[in-house]
């Protein structure tokens, strides 16, 4: 009975003394960190004058979206990969461009014109490059009223 007693104060002693110890500072921990304070400030500091002197380098061309090139080879133009996914294989890819209206067009699926909206600024980027494209004769006549750009892709 003492023995598992004593056993049982050791542990708690043992257990008291590693918390303790954990809780204290250590040797290099003194409570003052200014150093570290401003060795963080010049840092971020550093860092941003660094970021300024690549944008104004590089210019604002590093930050110009690209647009797409359609033509593959002479009357063979490919669409943009986000429009892709419009078409299921083999069918043939009409579009509508609504003049004046980068945001909107007419994607000829199954037999039909779908109006799809566009919401991405890179995307009607890509729309409006569409209209140096050459017209094509539409399937079936796009909806009434409007003066649309049909346009078709291999």
């Amino acid at each position: 009975m003492p023995q598992g007693l004593l056993k049982a104060g050791l542990i708690t002693a043992l257990a008291l003394c590693t918390l303790s110890a954990s809780a204290q500072p250590g040797p290099d921990h003194r409570g003052d960190r200014r150093e570290d304070r401003r060795e963080d400030k010049t840092f971020w500091r550093d860092r941003d004058q660094a970021e300024r002197r690549y944008w104004q380098e590089h210019g604002r061309d590093a930050r110009h979206y690209e647009r797409h090139r359609y033509e593959v080879s002479p009357h063979h133009y490919r669409p943009p990969a986000w429009m892709e996914g419009y078409w299921r294989p083999g069918e043939r890819r009409y579009v509508a461009l609504v003049p004046g209206d980068p945001s909107r067009m007419y994607v000829f699926l199954g037999n039909r014109w779908v109006l799809r909206e566009v919401r991405d600024r890179r995307a009607r980027l890509d729309v409006e490059g569409a209209f140096a494209l050459p017209v094509a004769p539409p399937p079936i006549p796009p909806p009434v009223g409007l003066n649309l750009h049909v346009v078709l892709f291999d």
